[in-house]
């Protein structure tokens, strides 16, 4: 199962029940089939999503990780705390209900500039989807925020980090039970280019993603 550490001074236990983010409740725990994270390269991938509403959250620590650069501008980030013979798993529809797990896409839109773009945390210049899998059940969080990859575009690398960006389920399975509600996200990693890995995350992204219903 993919890994997750929630504060254990903000869990609230009763919350959880059967068919719920049950991953909030779970301590640390591997993924099936676990890889190597010391492999992969960049600086890590870690943060938190965290409720301004119900005082949860939930850690991340997202190992697996890999970026598309497709130039100085613009570049896709995903991050994972799968290993990539459960994402090949799941991309083939054989995972069990058993696995959870959170995958992380960031797409970097605008890469700002001092006196050319606006330097503010209320700017905008990176959308943040986080999927988390939770035995079976799905969720889907989209917010946008402010990042400066800064010369790691150039590079054909990414890294920078992301702090406060206001995130909501936008997408869930009949089973998922929010359990954040209004949230944001505070995120911080570093990638080297690797479309083949890359891509392997992206894809089951996207198809967690379209196995979910739009929320209202």
């Amino acid at each position: 199962m993919g890994r997750y550490a929630p504060r254990p001074a903000r869990l609230l236990h009763g919350l959880i029940t059967a068919g719920a983010v049950c991953v909030l409740a779970l301590a640390s725990c591997q993924s099936l089939n676990p890889t190597n994270w010391g492999s992969f390269g960049g600086s890590g991938g870690s943060g938190a999503l965290t409720s301004d509403e119900r005082g949860v959250a939930l850690e991340l620590d997202l190992p697996n990780r890999a970026s598309i650069v497709a130039d100085e501008n613009t570049a896709d980030v995903y991050l994972t705390d799968l290993s990539d013979e459960t994402l090949d798993l799941i991309a083939r529809g054989q995972a069990g209900r058993e696995v959870s797990g959170t995958l992380v896409h960031v797409h970097i839109f605008l890469n700002p500039k001092p006196g050319k773009t606006p330097i503010e945390s209320t700017a905008a210049s990176a959308t943040i989807r986080t999927v988390v899998l939770a035995r079976g059940q799905i969720g889907v969080y989209d917010g946008a925020g402010f990042m400066l990859p800064g010369r790691s575009l150039k590079k054909g690398a990414a890294s920078g980090s992301v702090s406060n960006a206001q995130t909501r389920l936008t997408r869930a399975t009949d089973g998922f039970e929010d359990l954040l509600g209004a949230a944001r996200i505070d995120l911080t990693f570093g990638t080297k280019g690797d479309e083949a890995r890359a891509n392997r995350i992206g894809r089951v992204v996207r198809a967690l993603s379209a196995a979910a219903e739009p929320v209202d």
